[in-house]
């Protein structure tokens, strides 16, 4: 019938598709790649584990006040205009992390590292808000879930390819600061493949009535205030925005335990912290593929509740069983991390797709950006509280008070499911 939208293309027949994957795909290749070229220079240069965890540390505020303006900005000025922008922005600063860090003076150097750091983590929170807020009208609801999927396990390889791949042979065959020169051409291929996208004027463009004027402080801190009031408005957004979130900060907790439940309790190596990460990553692999395929079976709301179970049911068992200490079964122990893997997956894709399907066009980007911020912020609580409640409790009571967090979670997402 004329007059009718036409549905999208298959994924993997979906041209605009394909080229923002890959574009995300180089992009985050050397958001990771990057950061481990800054740690790299920084203890080169101060042989300090203090400035190395402030590398880290100094993206969160930045990251978290970027996140706070990412969407009303992607909502006025548009998606596209602001993800060629971005992409573009992170080029130069590469290039600046590739000039600065060949410099005499200590002092810069460390400066360029932390200032390429903060400014480039600041720049991906408006990639990921355009990316995200543009996807639904790429690929359409039907396949808005097997989308995210795929974004999901590009995430996972960038990573990969970032920390294991691209920037150990780089810093090896050119130093720290030739990462920088690569990051350059990435960001520059991922610009080529976004700025040639063939897109609808609704995805593309700046769905918000304003236009692309700047509208002034008030209206603008307006527009902000908007897209947190659709999320204090809507009952099930608030619920995934929370339930996610805390999966996330679950996930950071659990990570900074690893190594002392390693060294202190199972007798291992803390070297081999990241061969135990490495069956959860094995996981959320075959729980993104179990999605993929299953999908229609549960709604939204079941699968993050049930993901959000198994991840406290994991979690506690991996308490239970790390307390025997050096006599726990590995394999067993191992399995466990499998199924947190599985479990986050379904957790993360859902929400994820139910924070692009709830809110109006005109405030996807917003509502986006919110919850990037509130992840931000959340991601500060590791880092605080962690280690200090470890050291009063113990790791295992910590790590079984997780898994009850958890499990508390999907009871409730589980109750408002079925209400």
């Amino acid at each position: 019938m004329r007059g009718e939208m036409k549905e999208p293309p298959s994924l993997l027949r979906n041209s605009s598709f394909l080229r923002l994957w890959a574009a995300q795909t180089c992009a985050m290749t050397v958001v990771y790649g990057l950061s481990m070229a800054g740690v790299v220079v920084i203890e080169e240069q101060t042989h300090s584990s203090t400035q190395t965890g402030l590398v880290i540390i100094s993206s969160i505020l930045p990251g978290f006040l970027a996140s706070l303006v990412a969407g009303a900005v992607v909502d006025r000025f548009g998606r596209l205009p602001v993800l060629v922008l971005s992409h573009l922005a992170r080029a130069l600063v590469a290039l600046v992390f590739w000039g600065g860090t060949q410099l005499d003076s200590p002092t810069l150097i460390l400066v360029t590292v932390y200032v390429v750091n903060a400014t480039g983590i600041a720049l991906s929170q408006f990639a990921t808000a355009s990316e995200m807020a543009m996807l639904p009208d790429l690929v359409g609801s039907a396949r808005l879930l097997r989308a995210n999927s795929l974004l999901g396990f590009s995430l996972l390889v960038a990573e990969g390819l970032g920390i294991v791949v691209v920037a150990p042979l780089v810093i090896k065959l050119g130093g720290a600061p030739a990462m920088g020169a690569v990051s350059t051409l990435l960001y520059l291929v991922a610009l080529i493949l976004v700025a040639t996208l063939r897109l609808s004027p609704t995805a593309a463009g700046a769905p918000n009535a304003g236009g692309k004027r700047w509208p002034g402080w008030v209206i603008f801190r307006s527009e902000i205030r908007d897209g947190w009031r659709t999320i204090a408005q809507d009952r099930l957004l608030t619920l995934v925005i929370a339930q996610v979130t805390l999966a996330g900060v679950l996930l950071l907790v659990l990570l900074s335990l690893v190594p002392g439940l390693l060294a202190r309790h199972l007798g291992m190596g803390i070297e081999n912290g990241p061969f135990m990460v490495l069956p959860g990553g094995i996981g959320f692999v075959m729980g993104l593929f179990l999605i993929g395929r299953l999908e229609r079976r549960l709604s939204r709301s079941l699968w993050i509740a049930g993901g959000l179970i198994g991840l406290g049911t994991s979690i506690i068992l991996l308490a239970v069983s790390s307390s025997q200490g050096e006599g726990s079964s590995l394999w067993l122990m191992v399995l466990l991390i499998v199924g947190v893997g599985v479990s986050l997956a379904a957790v993360t894709v859902p929400s994820r797709t139910v924070i692009q399907e709830r809110p109006p066009a005109e405030m996807r980007g917003r509502v986006i950006a919110a919850q990037l911020a509130i992840g931000n912020a959340a991601a500060i609580v590791p880092l605080l509280l962690g280690g200090a409640l470890a050291d009063r409790m113990g790791i295992q009571p910590v790590i079984g008070l997780l898994g009850l967090a958890a499990l508390s979670a999907g009871a409730l997402g589980l109750h408002y499911a079925r209400s």
